[in-house]
């Protein structure tokens, strides 16, 4: 048996330490259990929360979803990009944290070695300074440290616009090449290229991701190793790269998608501002346009109705439209309107983009926006929310877009499903089918349900909790 003052942690790092090239997933499995063995059913879960949760990001980077190599490896010869910005070139100091995920998460600043392209050390010192580089991180310090490089910024003389070109030499002893070029000589093509590759590797990984968010430290590693050429002329640093990229954003810790906005930055919106990734792109060039929406009581459910609405119609229209054609209260309760968006290729995991909500008392952020002003293509899937207290989901897919018929009102509903009666049980037991329209949540069983007229209901359950059916 495995000695039990060693960890799986300690024989993964050990394994990972004599690896000298990529190593699938399952084959490090076997290596460290061959160390380690046990009998748990979970083995294989225990190594891959091990790698992801404490090792990724640290000893090790993932090529692809399957496949590994130590960072030590990986690393060698990385080269990315550190701007001289204002405070550079004023101070003469670049802080630490822009050579962070490219050394150790527990390395000290006084270990980093900086040499030129001969091997010659850089002449600098590492000092602590306030923070001005993190505004919105979530682990945000007040104080950091910083390279003063006063004594070689006076001989090279960089200016705002200029770079740092910095290439991992040795990942294990933490020493980098700095190379200074000044802007006019950027290659803006290829810095361009580097930046494309970069920004859609990035945003692929956070699709592909379990939750919709993931932690820098563990992915920015894995992106550069994963780059065509990681170790060419380096784009723009990869801060700057996610900043301008509005498919996401980032709090300096945790990377997700730009409607996944704090709760406290959504109630400080203005009553009268569109939450900011929602677009009013109608044209008069679409006024003769119908939309036809299949809506679905709750996701996959045999209760639908085909809805058509015409483009210059408003999200208000629309949710009128949906509360009439399943019974809902015209008058009383919120709806909001979120559009699906599948999460890479996969057809089950989806962003919800909220659109926004609708009042009927005091309409809403989505009540003035236009139906075809979302840019809203067959095959597209919304979701519906009526009552944010009961919290019913509709599913709103658009089947395809249409002309207006003359002399035809919108919005109208032209389907629906096949209504699958059921009879109140009082009057069958008395011999009489009567269509029933409430169930008595108070009084049905696991299996049976009670179904009532609105008579019946009337005599026999009057003071009991009775819900609609909607047919």
């Amino acid at each position: 048996m495995a000695d039990k003052k060693v960890t799986l942690k300690q024989v993964v790092e050990q394994v990972l330490s004599e690896l000298d090239e990529p190593i699938t997933v399952k084959d490090l499995a076997d290596r460290v259990y061959d160390i380690y063995p046990t009998r748990s059913k979970t083995a294989m879960s225990s190594l891959r929360n091990c790698l992801h949760y404490d090792e990724q990001g640290v000893n090790l980077v993932y090529l692809d979803k399957y496949t590994i190599l130590p960072a030590r490896i990986a690393m060698q010869g990385v080269r990315f990009r550190v701007p001289i910005d204002r405070h550079a070139e004023k101070e003469n100091e670049i802080p630490i944290l822009f050579f962070n995920y490219f050394i150790e998460r527990n390395a000290k600043a006084k270990d980093i070695r900086l040499v030129d392209n001969a091997g010659n050390p850089i002449a600098c010192k590492v000092k602590t300074v306030k923070n001005i580089w993190e505004p919105n991180s979530l682990w945000r310090r007040d104080f950091v440290e910083v390279f003063d490089f006063t004594e070689w910024f006076n001989r090279t003389k960089p200016q705002r616009g200029d770079s740092l070109l910095v290439t991992v030499r040795n990942w294990e002893s933490r020493e980098f090449i700095i190379e200074y070029e000044p802007k006019r000589k950027r290659r803006l093509e290829d810095i361009q290229r580097f930046n494309k590759e970069f920004s859609n590797t990035l945003f692929n990984m956070l699709e592909e991701s379990r939750d919709g968010d993931i932690f820098l430290h563990q992915v920015i590693p894995d992106v550069f190793v994963r780059l065509s050429n990681p170790r060419g002329y380096p784009g723009d640093n990869w801060r700057e790269i996610v900043e301008s990229d509005k498919r996401m954003m980032s709090d300096g810790t945790i990377l997700k998608y730009p409607e996944d906005m704090p709760p406290f930055e959504h109630m400080m919106l203005p009553d009268d501002e569109h939450l900011p990734w929602i677009r009013n792109n109608y044209t008069k060039k679409q006024s003769r346009d119908v939309y036809r929406f299949k809506v679905s009581l709750g996701f996959n459910s045999p209760i639908w109705r085909v809805i058509e609405i015409s483009a210059g119609q408003t999200f208000a229209d629309l949710d009128v439209a949906i509360r009439d054609a399943f019974g809902h209260d015209r008058f009383d309760h919120m709806g909001g309107f979120w559009k699906m968006i599948p999460r890479g290729t996969s057809q089950k995991k989806f962003r919800e983009i909220e659109i926004g909500d609708i009042n009927p008392l005091e309409e809403g952020t989505a009540a003035d926006l236009h139906v075809g002003g979302m840019d809203l293509k067959p095959g597209d899937l919304m979701k519906y929310v009526y009552d944010f207290g009961d919290w019913i989901e509709h599913e709103v897919r658009l089947e395809g877009i249409s002309t207006i018929e003359t002399g035809k009102s919108y919005p109208v509903v032209v389907e629906r499903n096949k209504p699958k009666y059921q009879y109140c049980v009082i009057c069958e037991s008395k011999g009489k089918e009567t269509t029933a329209t409430l169930v008595c949540l108070q009084c049905s069983a696991q299996k049976r349900v009670i179904f009532l007229c609105e008579d019946c209901a009337d005599k026999k359950h009057e003071e009991h909790y009775l819900e609609e059916i909607i047919y």
